[in-house]
């Protein structure tokens, strides 16, 4: 006789782990994987299911949806390679931008079997010589694509192309949302965001800012906000899941905005205050968690609290943000996007190691990461751990907790700045060499 209360934990524990890593960081964007079991250890010998390479340069991050990897990258003759911030030269906290290169790039989509690594196949979105430069950190496909049960939709921010194919690799639409310069010369990378059926385009530049919705089955525009001034942002939209509703949270500079995903009605706005461009936005359902430091400086650690309606901008000769739980001076986040699960919040700067209490901002620890380099991929919650990656291919798993503990290793050789992702008991690590399965 099978009890009526244990039925639920049975039928539980013969389901498979939920599969899809459908955009950036995950499920909801914020890089919380509750559920996957991953290895603890990893190395070139060890709990590396499969290995391949990849054409082309691009630091987007894998996405996973119904047993299928897809991957964006650029492909042409004579790129040069991309260089990390261990090199001393590559710091894109530097001004040290490279020249557009004479060369005819195709930017694919790629689709690989999560299981075995097997090329499904190969679909080319755009084609043509590049317009504006990059810095030699960066590539010519650093934004993550969306996927969803009826496809994937990728942006190639180098080219403005929004282009969307089946499950099978059959081009299904497209949309120019036009090549623009950013500041610097640094290159594009913040990645769409899906949601509902809809697909969320941030282009912030230095000729325009607009937030634009398309539906992600037919291509048709579904609504955009245009800014009145350009700005460039590296930041990726978020979509914000809180108890009351869900928003879409986008940023540039000294201006911050939430709208309703359906409509783009602004709910929200925060102007004068230094929200993300480099990294991008963290969240729980109660708080949002933004800042970014920077060689000019490092303002502001800010929470707000969900339910904000308005203009919530600081009064002036204040730096108080209405509707903030908390805010900590000199704690801002530089590359690496935070992570916050189980009332804790963590942030990463090169390879030291933050964490809070999420309610309060209260400082619980700050640990230098032996053993690790700088880390540019952002961290994710994987289980019960936080998973740190650095550009050397060192990882660390620390579990989630008020105590700082290194509970797992992982070492591959190759450069890694591309955030991982997480497909159940598969852990994708994209480097320039190629893609990699952990899995146990």
């Amino acid at each position: 006789m099978l009890f009526p209360a244990l039925a639920p934990l049975l039928l539980a524990s013969t389901l498979p782990l939920v599969q899809d890593w459908p955009q950036y960081r995950g499920p909801d964007g914020t890089g919380v994987a509750p559920a996957a079991e991953v290895p603890m250890q990893w190395s070139a010998t060890e709990n590396l299911a499969w290995k391949v390479a990849l054409p082309g340069q691009g630091w987007s991050q894998p996405v996973v949806v119904g047993g299928t990897v897809y991957v964006t990258t650029a492909v042409g003759e004579g790129l040069e390679p991309v260089l990390g911030m261990e090199a001393g030269i590559a710091d894109p906290r530097t001004n040290a931008a490279g020249k557009v290169p004479d060369v005819t790039l195709d930017w694919r989509v790629i689709a690989l079997d999560l299981a075995t690594g097997k090329e499904r196949w190969s679909a080319s979105a755009a084609k043509g010589k590049p317009q504006y430069p990059i810095h030699p950190s960066n590539t010519w496909a650093s934004e993550t694509p969306v996927a969803h049960a009826g496809g994937v939709v990728a942006f190639f921010g180098a080219t403005g192309t929004l282009a969307a194919f089946d499950p099978a690799g059959k081009p299904l639409w497209k949309a120019e949302l036009g090549a623009h310069p950013v500041a610097n010369g640094f290159g594009t990378g913040a990645s769409p965001a899906i949601h509902a059926g809809k697909v969320f385009v941030q282009c912030f530049n230095d000729d325009a800012a607009f937030l634009v919705a398309f539906d992600a089955k037919s291509g048709k525009e579904l609504w955009r906000v245009q800014h009145p001034e350009p700005g460039t942002s590296w930041a990726s939209p978020l979509t914000w899941h809180t108890g009351q509703r869900v928003e879409l949270v986008a940023s540039r500079d000294k201006l911050l905005t939430s709208h309703d995903p359906a409509s783009g009605k602004e709910l929200w706005r925060i102007v004068g205050v230094t929200g993300p461009s480099m990294c991008s936005f963290a969240a729980d359902p109660e708080r949002l968690y933004f800042g970014q430091r920077s060689p000019m400086g490092s303002p502001p650690l800010y929470a707000l609290a969900a339910g904000g309606a308005g203009d919530l901008s600081p009064a002036k000769g204040s730096a108080d943000v209405k509707g903030q739980a908390w805010a900590m001076k000199n704690a801002s986040p530089s590359m690496s996007t935070p992570v916050a699960a189980e009332g804790l919040f963590y942030l990463v700067n090169e390879n030291l190691l933050t964490c809070r209490d999420a309610a309060s901002g209260e400082e619980l620890y700050e640990e230098r990461l032996e053993g690790l380099v700088t880390v540019a991929a952002s961290p994710l919650v994987v289980g019960g751990h936080v998973l740190l990656l650095d550009e050397e291919g060192e990882a660390v798993l620390v579990p989630l907790g008020p105590e700082f503990e290194i509970a797992g290793r992982g070492k591959l050789d190759d450069l890694f700045w591309a955030t991982p992702a997480v497909a159940g008991d598969a852990l994708l690590l994209r480097g320039v060499a190629g893609l990699y399965c952990v899995r146990k």
